[in-house]
Parts: C-alpha cells; structure tokens; sequence
C-alpha cells in the first residue's frame, strides 16, 4: 500500500497517477526458466505466473515436437517448433511457458510429436489443463510413447506412425518403391499400379515391348525382339564399359557391338583387353593395372657415372631404363689429400676413389701443403700456386736457413727425433740422454732423471701426445722405458737384452700399441718385432713370430700400413722390408729384395699413408738406396750418386715432398721433379730427422748437434 500512496502522491503536483500491476508488486524468482537448459519459450513476456514444461518421449525419436499453451477463457495460444533430441530409444526437451496477465486461471499445455516436421500429421499427442499461480512456478510434465523399431525416423502405423514395415529401415513413405512386389514406400499400392507393370513401352530403336521388373528392382522395358549393342567408338570390336547397352530391332548399325562390353578407353583402339602392355603410365589391357608388365618401375637403379636413379619407361615403351635422380660432380685425382687434383676429370656421382677431390688446379699433388690458395710456408716452395716462391715476410728477419744448437755434451750423440706438433720436440741418444723442447720454450731440457742404461743409450724415442707428452724409449742395452713428463722420470718396463732400433705408437679400436724392432736378438745377427702396450708385466710384450732380418725402423700410422725395414742377416747382404699383417699380427716380407738390384741395407722409413712410403738406405755398388712405395710395389726412386753415402732417416709429407738426411751431413730434398741437397756439413754427423710441415724440420746428430728448419 505504501507504493500506491507514494505514486498518487504524484498527482498532487499535476502530474498522472499510474497504478503498478501485480507482478510489480509481487517480484518472483524465475532463473531457472531462462537457463541454457531451456528449449523454447512461450508467452510474449516473463511473467510471475510461469510453467516449466517437460516433454518425454520414448520409443523413438522425432523429427518436430509443436508445444503450445492456449488460455481457456480467451482461447489466446502460444506456440513453439522443437526439434528433437537423442536418439532413437527417446530423449527430453524443456519448454518455458509464461502466462501473461491477460489470461484466465486455466491453461491448456499440450504437446504434439510429429516424425519428420511439424507439418504432417502428429504420431502422438499429450496435454494436460493447469491453473497458473502467481508467484509460483508450476512443473508439468507430458510423456509421448511411439515405437520405431527399424531407427528409419518413421514411427510405426500401430503406435499411430506412418511406416507400414517398422522391421525394415528401407521400408518407409520417403523410400522409393522398387519392383520387387513389396510396398516400399507404404502408400498402399501395388507395384503393377505404381510402376505401371505390363503396360506397353518403347526403347531403343524403334523396339516395342512391355513394363517389367529387371533384375536389381529396377523397372525396364522388356523387349522380347531386341538386340542389345554398345557404343564401339575406336571401332576394336569392344563396347564401352562405362555405357549403357542401346537396344536394336532392325540391325545393329556402325559404332555398336554386342559384347564385351569391357573397353576402358573406346577413343582408342590401341587400349582394349588383349592389347600388349605397354610401359607408358596407360592400363593398354584394360585389366586395371598399369604397366604391370614391367615390375623394376620406380626401383632404386645405378645410372651412368654410378648416379642413384630409379627405372623409367624408355622412349620405345617396351622396356625401361635407369634414369638418374642426381648429376655426376668432376673429380681430380688427389694423391696428397689435400682437397685438390690434377689431371683429367672423371665424371662421377660417387668418388672413384678415396684420393679425389672435387677441385682441380694442383700445381703439386703430392704436398699437402701445397695448392691453390694455400697459405705460403717457409720452405723455399710455391705453396698458393701462383708461381711464386715466399716472400721474405712469411720466412725469420734475415731470410730462412738451418739454424744449429748444441744440446747436451760435446760427446752426446743424438740417435732419434720425434715431433709432434710444431714447437714441441724430443730427441733421444747415448749416455741414456733425452731432451725435450716445449712449445712455450726455446730451449731444450736435458735433466730428467731415473732414466737407465746410460752406458749404450737411447736409440728410439716416440710420444704420445694423446697422453700428455709421454715417451716411449727403447735403448740399445735392451730396455723398454717410459718417460712422463710431469714426473720428469723413467719408468724402466722391460729388459729385453736386444738392441732397440725403432719405436712407433698406433691407436688400433682405441687400444694403443707400440711397435718395435730390433737389430740383434741375443747372439743371433737376425732381428725381432714386437708389440708393447706401454705398461709392465709379461703380458704387455708380445714378440713376433716371424724370423726377420736385423731391423733399424718400423713405421706406419695404421695397422694396414705398417712396414719395418733392416736386412744383412745371415746368408744375405741385402736390404729388406717387412710388412705388418693385421689379421695374423704378425710380419711378412715384401719381395722388393728379389726384383730391386744392388739393394742395400735400410736404415730409414716413413709411411705417408696407406699409398705412399718411403725407404732409405746405405749405397751398394753403384747406386743409393731410395726406395718409393705406390700402394702395392716397391720401386727404386733415381737419386743422385755423386756422394756414396749412407741415407740414415726419411721424412715425407706427399709422395712430391720428401726429405732424406745423409750420415755424412748432408740433407736432400725431393719436390716431385728432382733430387736437391739442401743442406750440406760434412763436419756434421746426420742420424734423424722429423717434421710437421716442410716449414717445421728437426735433424738429429752428432756432437750434441740439433738442426732446425727455418731457424
């Protein structure tokens, strides 16, 4: 009563007194009839007088349920199209009717459920008469029942449906009725009457017969007289297959055929069934599959020039051939791993060998350090290729020569060199010395101590600069030592009581060994060959069973190319050279003594690679030792024999980079043209000589004297 008193207030200031409704006066809660999970809404407004209908339906699913609610009193409806939900057992919808104020105490709800749309006839309907309160949500609920057995969307004719065949989901009044003497599409007609059976009909070309049922329900014109053709356009004496037969009363005219009716191409004669297989990407035989005559189609294949390619149809279309899936590179011969070649190019897409390069324009394939763009060493050669010898920048203030130093006493005979990595050298010799010269010094240090057999010396050395520097040392009183830097001591392993000539370290599986070789084996003049891991204990020296000459090297920087080289043993007086056999581990001899004249005993090897070694050694009869290895013989290289002299040690880079040093203080230089001496002291005694480019060479004699290239 207060709103009404305050609102006609109002009319006390001139202005119009409006009386609120009921509804603004009783305010209602109606959430629940505006949530998502209402289907449709009835009424033109909310209202405080609401219904929530429920709709269940069992049975079957329907296409459109039609809700309504209508007031008794003014017969005023409300109407709403749902579509249904679920599935073919039933489902539910929610319907929200809102009475205005406007209507009476009566409604009536009612639901209807049609099959397909709400313009058809309802299989089923349910209503229920309900006296809306005002401020009170009422709760109706009306359940349909149909039956649709066959789930075909068509409620059966017994449960007040449409489909006459509830059993079978193809029977129903939207299916098309075949000719099979059942009523499809349930209208209640025959199929005579419906299809029109036996009534007259006319095809084809001029052929008369009657209606009748074919084969797959279909209705055709059954001619007794008539001549069924296809199309044979390419004329080959076989139909169309993908056309339908033509009948024919009066002769089949050109361009038909009865049969077969089995040409996948009728604007070709040349594709029919029967026709030969060709290979050009075509089904010639109509049998579906294509080129099935030729299985190798798109196999993997080797080209020319040994290219990856695939096989293709060749131009003839009866064979295939390899075509190549990438083109050939030009390769050079590369004899110094360098990266360039010479000579003509052999096209290829794989390499011909391990020693080609894809760049030519080696002016010296057998240095590595030498090609174009290389960068310029001091070593007195063309490096870059560009004619040039060095510049004085690239070589010491003063220009480049042999630079001597006395290490150790005067007496000290220095016997073997090992170099590793520039700047890093050491040498070995008599008196038990050894000195060692680090990259961050400039002299040599001779003061390790602990290291034996001071009375006949040192005559191999090797370091492992895999392991910090250590060497290996093999001394001419037999015995087998260790030296780690660090510790600045020798750590004596063995005592063979054989002479030690030559150590060198290989890493085989990740295993090191050292190999070894010596001149005497206790009163015998022959030598021995063995294997020492490094360590101590009879297990870690295994000799080679193998009788040998008295050997001076051993050399090689894998297991497959591995050669030790002496000779002069009993009963011969010529040079020899043994090879490592890595599956019998043991050694065998190389037949170079019997077809190489005048060879004399070797003093001196080197193994560039599994292609290239050398062998030096002291002259017989008329000629120096230099023997060359080319992968598979040993050949007598010409050297010059103005000087007959021992060749004691042989370094080389390529086969067109090789140094040789004499005992009488001479050092030769091979470039790949010619023998040269490039140093000369006969005062001098050589006996080593190691190196790490040709712009890095160390000799090793006599006198305390140590050589070094360039100074």
């Amino acid at each position: 009563m207060n709103r009404i008193f305050l609102a006609c207030l109002v009319l006390l200031s001139g202005m119009a007194c409006t009386v609120p409704s009921l509804d603004e006066l009783h305010p209602c809660d109606i959430n629940d009839l505006m949530g998502d999970s209402v289907d449709a809404f009835l009424g033109d407004r909310p209202t405080c007088r609401a219904l929530k209908v429920s709709i269940d339906y069992s049975g079957f699913l329907p296409g459109c349920v039609l809700v309504s609610a209508r007031d008794e009193a003014s017969g005023k409806a409300s109407t709403a199209e749902i579509a249904g939900k679920g599935d073919r057992s039933g489902g539910s919808l929610v319907a929200s009717v809102f009475a205005p104020s406007s209507w009476g105490d009566s409604v009536q709800v009612e639901a209807r459920a049609f099959e397909q749309n709400c313009e058809a006839t309802p299989v089923m309907t349910r209503s229920i008469l309900v006296s809306p309160k005002t401020g009170k949500t009422e709760t109706v609920t009306l359940s349909l029942q149909a039956t649709d057995a066959d789930g075909d969307g068509y409620v059966s004719v017994l449960t007040g449906g449409t489909d006459c065949n509830d059993n079978n989901a193809s029977i129903h009044p939207a299916a098309t009725e075949l000719c099979n003497d059942v009523d499809d599409n349930c209208n209640g007609q025959s199929d005579t009457v419906e299809l029109r059976l036996g009534q007259s009909c006319t095809e084809g070309e001029g052929c008369e017969g009657v209606r009748a049922c074919g084969g797959n329900g279909e209705v055709l014109c059954d001619m007794p007289l008539a001549v069924y053709a296809y199309p044979d356009v390419d004329q080959d004496r076989h139909g169309d297959r993908k056309a339908a037969p033509v009948a024919f009363c009066t002769g089949i005219p050109q361009g038909y055929v009865t049969g077969p009716a089995d040409d996948c191409n009728d604007n070709n004669a040349s594709i029919r069934p029967g026709a030969t297989e060709l290979c050009n990407g075509v089904d010639d035989n109509c049998n579906d599959q294509i080129d099935e005559t030729f299985p190798d189609l798109g196999t993997a294949c080797t080209a020319a020039a040994q290219c990856a390619g695939v096989y293709v149809c060749d131009a003839s279309g009866i064979a295939t051939t390899c075509q190549p899936t990438m083109f050939p590179n030009n390769w050079y011969l590369d004899g110094d791993g360098d990266g360039f070649g010479v000579g003509t190019a052999v096209s290829s897409c794989v390499p011909p060998g391990t020693d080609y390069a894809t760049t030519g324009g080696d002016c010296n394939d057998g240095n590595p350090f030498t090609y174009p763009g290389a960068p310029e060493l001091c070593d007195a050669l063309d490096n870059n290729c560009d004619g040039n010898v060095e510049g004085p920048e690239v070589c010491p203030s003063g220009g480049a020569s042999w630079a001597a130093r006395s290490v150790g006493a005067s007496d000290q005979e220095w016997r073997s060199i090992f170099t590793g990595l520039p700047g890093d050298v050491t040498v070995s010799g008599n008196q038990g010395g050894t000195a060692i010269l680090t990259p961050s010094s400039s002299t040599f240090q001779t003061n390790a101590t602990n290291c034996g057999d001071s009375n006949r010396g040192w005559n191999a050395v090797w370091a492992d600069m895999a392991n910090q520097g250590r060497l290996y040392l093999g001394s001419s009183g037999g015995s087998l030592t260790f030296l780690d830097r660090p510790q600045n001591a020798c750590t004596e392993t063995h005592a063979m009581g054989r002479w030690v000539e030559g150590l060198v370290g290989i890493r085989h599986e990740g295993v090191l060994e050292i190999h070894g070789v010596t001149s005497t084996s206790g009163t015998s003049g022959n030598g021995l060959t063995f294997i020492w891991t490094g360590s101590v204990g009879s297990s870690a020296l295994r000799f080679g069973t193998t009788p040998v000459s008295a050997l001076y090297d051993v050399h090689g920087r894998t297991r497959s190319a591995l050669f030790a080289v002496g000779g002069f043993d009993i009963g011969s007086s010529r040079g020899r050279i043994y090879r490592f056999n890595q599956n019998t581990r043991d050694w065998q001899t190389e037949a170079a003594h019997d077809y190489i004249p005048g060879l004399g005993r070797l003093r001196g090897v080197w193994v560039v690679n599994n292609r290239t070694a050398f062998a030096v050694g002291e002259f017989m009869g008329t000629q120096n030792t230099v023997l060359q290895w080319d992968g598979s013989t040993w050949s007598r290289m010409p050297f010059p024999n103005t000087n007959n002299e021992t060749l004691t040690s042989v370094v080389a880079f390529g086969a067109k980079s090789v140094y040789v040093t004499a005992y009488n203080g001479r050092i030769y230089r091979y470039d790949g043209t010619q023998w040269q001496i490039i140093f000369e002291n006969t005062n001098l005694r050589f006996n080593d000589i190691a190196g790490t480019s040709p712009a890095d060479l160390w000799v090793a004699g006599s006198n305390g004297q140590i050589l070094h290239w360039p100074q």
